[in-house]
């Protein structure tokens, strides 16, 4: 499906928010897009996390090979 980046964005983070973890490659294939702006839309979603000061983070955990949406309470230092 073809969507621009502002769809794309509210999409990601409202799996996030529901599901708590999302795969690239369902969102690669679903939004037609290849690992560079899925990289990127990430990014973004990231800063808009940090700028809005935002109860959570978004990590990439490799060893599971999917992006965790982590409430800051919970993140070990």
């Amino acid at each position: 499906m073809k969507v621009n980046k502002t769809q794309a964005l509210m999409l990601i983070l409202k799996d996030l928010l529901e599901k708590k973890e999302i795969r690239k490659e369902k969102y690669k294939d679903l939004l037609e897009i290849d690992d560079t702006r899925f990289h990127r839309y990430m990014q973004e979603m990231r800063a808009f996390i940090a700028n809005f000061n935002l109860d959570f983070e978004v990590r990439y955990n490799k060893a599971l090979d999917k992006y965790v949406l982590i409430k800051i309470e919970d993140i070990e230092y």
